[in-house]
């Protein structure tokens, strides 16, 4: 009894309503002015049954509203199927949603690659969990195909790539032969004869600074 009032005072609106209502059994005064017998040994009187039922009653609406809004907001991206249908369950566990509840939200939610090829997947299963076992199967088989078509536009890229370098590298090595092929300029064979001058006399060299 001790936590239960001091709880009472912090319930607000609707918990608050809910507590006036169990009010009588669990307080002798307001039991004996509204002219009820007052059972001592009630189990509301004890914090494990009141805590339950009031969590049973309140404790859950947040929970639920989250779950709520994420499952309005949920579908899927492309190339991630399996995020898509593990959230879907998640959430449907949460909400306790099945059968064709879920199977609706599974076609609005998928792209619209996936709803194309899932479209042509017919009869689809009735079970709602068969149902979502297969799109996953399908999206798996979609995803390999992407993956496929990305890794031939590589090599077809890396192959584009590897021939413009060759042909530039080839062009560069034309080039160069071409510029080294041209005539150069022979060294003359006959290189002209040095002007002879004869060499000066003792008499020239010994007059040369008089002159």
């Amino acid at each position: 009894m001790d936590k239960i009032s001091l709880v009472i005072p912090l319930l607000r609106a609707g918990a608050k309503k809910w507590y006036h209502s169990i009010h009588v059994y669990i307080n002798e005064d307001a039991a004996i002015r509204d002219k009820r017998p007052f059972d001592p040994n009630n189990v509301l009187r004890t914090w494990e049954d009141f805590s339950k039922r009031l969590v049973s009653s309140f404790g859950g609406h947040s929970d639920r509203d989250r779950a709520l809004r994420e499952w309005n907001a949920l579908s899927m991206q492309p190339g991630r199927i399996d995020l898509f249908v593990d959230e879907l369950i998640r959430l449907a566990n949460e909400l306790k949603y099945g059968g064709d509840y879920v199977k609706d939200k599974a076609r609005v939610g998928m792209t619209t690659d996936l709803r194309n090829v899932w479209a042509m997947k017919t009869p689809h299963p009735e079970d709602y969990v068969d149902y979502l076992n297969l799109l996953r199967n399908t999206g798996h088989q979609l995803e390999d195909v992407a993956s496929f078509n990305r890794t031939v536009v590589r090599a077809k890229d890396s192959s584009h790539r590897d021939k413009s370098d060759d042909r530039h590298t080839s062009t560069k090595k034309q080039r160069k032969e071409k510029k080294g092929s041209g005539p150069r300029n022979p060294k003359p064979t006959n290189p002209a004869p040095r002007s002879f001058r004869p060499p000066e006399s003792e008499h020239a060299k010994a007059h040369k600074d008089i002159a």
